[in-house]
């Protein structure tokens, strides 16, 4: 009974009965890694005597916010490192790179072999030993250093002469990419990421430019007059008249008749003279009574649109244009001087007084007037246009040089 009473008495006391056992830990979940990898990375498989290679090395070391593994690197310097019978005549450290369990640490080291006993045979890079301890962090943010340990560097072959290495698993000569190399080419990208943007957005700023220029340009077309007819077409359709008056004149001059011819010469001479025929769209239902002074011609699609076309040009007009530098090349000259020649004559022999023109010479007319607008439709052929303006570009750029 006393036994008893006792045994609850130091039970309340301390808080817990006697025979409680205490709680287990929650258990602590850890990841099997490595605490220290590396490897070599040789530049070529197969060297002669005297030739200078790259050799890598790179280490992967654990580094979490549990575990840091400390290597001594010192060793590794390339003022320190020494691969008999290879000769280490310079090297440099890259840049480290992280992740979220390793940290990773590259040397790039320029070797030379030396030894000339070796021809034929596989020259190994000894192993190297690399000292390090762990550092492990407790609760409270202290680290605590574990024991100095050695991690032995893998070895490698390198064959002298042009002989693959007999331990090679992969035969192929790749380059030696380091750290650098590959942050270079992540930059690389990176600038080309950003010029190709800029570029697609030049071209989308092109493109919607070019729309809204297009929009602006079909609401102005019903305010600016439009070339329905090229200047060729417009010499094809006089040259035509002027065929159809020579034969309609077998039969005798008409006012009718002198009235088309004189239209066909004028729109010719108005444009032998640089500039622009009037150009008028027609309705189907116009007839040719309603063209008096201008050349009805077809165009558009499958020639389907009636266009009349008229000329301003005057004997007067083609005079100026004579006497000034405005006429261009002789022959140019010469066909300017038969349109004001025939334009004379078919004028007086409408608009005149007296007694009527002779045949003859209205014929005769006609034929020179042919002649001249076969010279003017030469002319604006597109191979003759484009070597005119590259003439003129050639002349341009002489005028530049000797005024400079």
């Amino acid at each position: 009974m006393r036994h008893a009473l006792l045994t609850g008495l130091l039970s309340a006391a301390l808080g817990a009965p006697l025979g409680a056992q205490p709680a287990p830990a929650a258990p602590v979940q850890t990841i099997d890694l490595d605490p220290i990898r590396c490897w070599w990375r040789t530049s070529t498989g197969a060297v002669r005597v005297g030739e200078s290679f790259s050799l890598v090395l790179t280490c992967a070391v654990l580094e979490n916010a549990a575990t840091t593994v400390v290597p001594d690197q010192s060793p590794l310097e390339p003022s320190a490192i020494q691969l008999p019978p290879f000769e280490v005549i310079g090297g440099e450290r890259q840049p480290d790179l992280r992740s979220d369990q390793r940290r990773f640490f590259q040397y790039q080291y320029q070797l030379r072999f030396v030894n000339s006993d070796l021809f034929g045979k596989d020259a190994r890079i000894p192993s190297v030993q690399v000292t390090y301890h762990i550092e492990s962090r407790v609760e409270r943010g202290e680290s605590v250093r574990g024991r100095d340990r050695s991690y032995v560097l893998p070895s490698t072959s390198v064959r002298v002469l042009s002989l693959v290495p007999g331990d090679a698993a992969d035969i192929r000569d790749t380059p030696a990419w380091t750290f650098s190399d590959i942050e270079a080419e992540r930059f690389r990208a990176r600038v080309l990421l950003v010029v190709a943007a800029l570029f697609f957005t030049g071209g989308a700023l092109m493109v919607l430019v070019a729309l809204v220029r297009l929009v602006r340009r079909g609401r102005e077309s019903s305010k600016v007059e439009r070339r329905l007819l090229g200047d060729g077409a417009i010499l094809r359709g006089a040259a035509r008249e002027l065929r159809a008056a020579s034969r309609s004149s077998d039969v005798g001059w008409n006012p009718d008749l002198i009235g088309r011819v004189l239209a066909a010469l004028r729109v010719a001479a108005t444009i032998g003279l640089g500039a622009r025929a009037s150009q008028m769209a027609l309705s189907a239902s116009v007839g040719s009574e309603a063209t008096e002074g201008a050349l009805l011609l077809r165009g558009g699609w499958l020639r389907g649109k009636k266009v009349l076309v008229s000329g301003s040009a005057t004997t007067a007009a083609i005079d100026g244009a004579l006497a000034g530098d405005l006429a261009g090349s002789a022959r140019h000259r010469q066909a300017l001087a038969a349109l004001q020649s025939s334009i004379g004559l078919f004028t007086a022999a409408q608009f005149g007084r007296g007694s009527a023109l002779e045949a003859g010479s209205l014929n005769q007319a006609v034929a020179d007037a042919s002649t001249a607008l076969r010279r003017l439709q030469i002319e604006h052929l597109w191979i003759m246009r484009k070597l005119k303006r590259l003439s003129g570009w050639g002349a341009e750029l002489r005028e530049r040089a000797w005024s400079r």
